[in-house]
């Protein structure tokens, strides 16, 4: 359709706001667009439009969609065409852990518009308003994946993470776990001393949620990415029916008793299909890892004998694992045509959010504080400066030392998409001394930031 937009305005329909879209030319007879948000009443038409144009999700996904605990209609934003609905929107509310920090993001999901109405405007009217929708809720950036890069790049989007996983053959990682243990065997044994017990690695059942819970949340604080579960969220997770297994390793009897309690639960691996989707540990011996990964290859071997793919942060010693047993470690940017993408509404805010990671990383490499390093956005001039206690941002002055960016490039830093170094190999920050050159690196370091595939996955 070769129509062009005749008039766009903004209105308040039933208490929200719309947008009023009137396609000219010869569309003009079919009417106006509104863009505005769902109603429970909409769910049975959104569901048609979204399997006419992506053919998913399934019937059993979707109604997954309606069931999360934090779902409330008026998360979507429809485009209608009289009763008609011609695009659609999905904003997902989560909070991501940060490092130490939690931050409230959202995550839009399902994003389209019809065929035969693209290109008039409607699309950007539908993400301008779940950008809305974001910031009323809280968030401070949003997140999606997508193959549409350039159509979000011109709205401010940018590329927001790597998919980080590895892959190799379950019967090497066997040979590589069964060839350590042999080096490993003492050449001689005291018989005095009671022989440590093997751990018990079975499918988990539904009333070991809570060691699930509880282990998943002990490795939560450091990491960057990863997604802030309740218990309801939890719930939810483990009803949708998204993964094949649960294995659980167990240090005592496989049978657990009220006395011996779910805290002998010493780890868990969430799989699909051969794809380690969640592996967490606590830590309290050495051998957890390896027999989960025993009792995963031996399975994915009996069943269809394919390859083993472990999703997991780039830093997860896992990967090393992986590699050793013969397999590749693969950081990319696009898989199966997806991009992760994503917008912080307001840098500052990040910045103000998490400076006292900055903070820490400067007294971690011993530089000597107080420091200030100017910045310079888009034109507009700020001052960070680090003392030994907090860390503060101010506007109107950028010092001697300072460093030129666009706000983009500043908040790629900030969520460590990529270092400083990295851009100033690009040329897209400029540093105007040398000490504003070496604190730039100390402070923005690329970070192993890793979405857990658990979290959206289809069933």
């Amino acid at each position: 359709m070769s129509s062009s937009i005749t008039t766009r305005r903004t209105i308040t329909l039933d208490g929200d706001q719309a947008s009023v879209i009137i396609l000219g030319d010869s569309a003009f007879e079919r009417g106006t667009v509104t863009v505005t948000t769902g109603r429970a009443g909409d769910h049975p038409a959104i569901f048609r439009f979204l399997q006419n144009v992506f053919r998913l999700p399934t019937s059993t996904d979707y109604a997954a969609q309606l069931e999360d605990p934090q779902y409330e209609p008026r998360d979507r934003i429809v485009a209608k065409l009289g009763n008609q609905i011609i695009g659609h929107a999905r904003v997902q509310m989560r909070d991501i852990q940060f490092g130490d920090v939690q931050l409230p993001v959202g995550f839009l999901c399902e994003m389209a518009t019809a065929p035969e109405f693209r290109n008039q405007g409607i699309g950007s009217a539908l993400l301008e308003q779940a950008e809305q929708l974001m910031l009323e809720q809280g968030a401070v950036l949003g997140i999606l994946r997508t193959p549409a890069v350039s159509f979000y790049q011109k709205q401010g989007w940018s590329v927001g993470g790597q998919h980080n996983y590895s892959v190799t053959s379950p019967r090497n990682i066997l040979s590589l776990l069964r060839q350590t243990v042999r080096e490993q065997e003492p050449e001689t044994t005291n018989p005095l001393e009671t022989p440590k017990q093997p751990l018990n690695v079975r499918i988990w059942r539904h009333v070991e949620q809570e060691a699930l819970m509880r282990l998943y949340k002990q490795n939560l604080p450091g990491r960057f990415g990863a997604i802030v579960r309740t218990d309801a969220t939890w719930r939810w997770l483990l009803n949708r029916h998204s993964f094949e297994q649960v294995y659980v390793a167990i240090d005592g009897p496989k049978k657990l008793t009220i006395e011996s309690g779910y805290r002998a639960i010493v780890g868990y691996a969430i799989v699909k299909n051969g794809r380690i989707l969640e592996l967490m540990t606590d830590d309290s011996r050495p051998a957890i890892v390896p027999e989960l990964l025993e009792r995963i290859c031996s399975d994915v071997i009996e069943r269809k004998d394919g390859p083993v793919r472990l999703d997991a942060p780039a830093g997860d010693p896992l990967h090393k694992l992986m590699t050793v047993a013969g397999g590749e470690f693969l950081r990319r940017t696009i898989v199966c045509g997806e991009v992760i993408l994503s917008k912080v509404f307001n840098p500052l805010t990040l910045l103000k959010q998490i400076r006292h990671l900055l903070n820490d990383r400067a007294q971690a490499s011993n530089i000597s504080l107080p420091a200030s390093l100017g910045l310079v956005l888009d034109g507009k001039a700020y001052t960070l400066t680090l003392t030994p206690r907090s860390a503060k941002v101010t506007r109107g002055k950028s010092g001697k030392s300072f460093l030129t960016m666009s706000k983009t490039v500043f908040s790629q830093l900030l969520l460590g998409v990529c270092s400083a170094e990295d851009a100033l190999r690009a040329n897209e920050l400029e540093a105007s001394t040398k000490v504003a050159e070496q604190l730039a690196k100390v402070l923005f370091q690329k970070l192993p930031g890793h979405l857990p595939p658990l979290d959206d996955l289809l069933a």
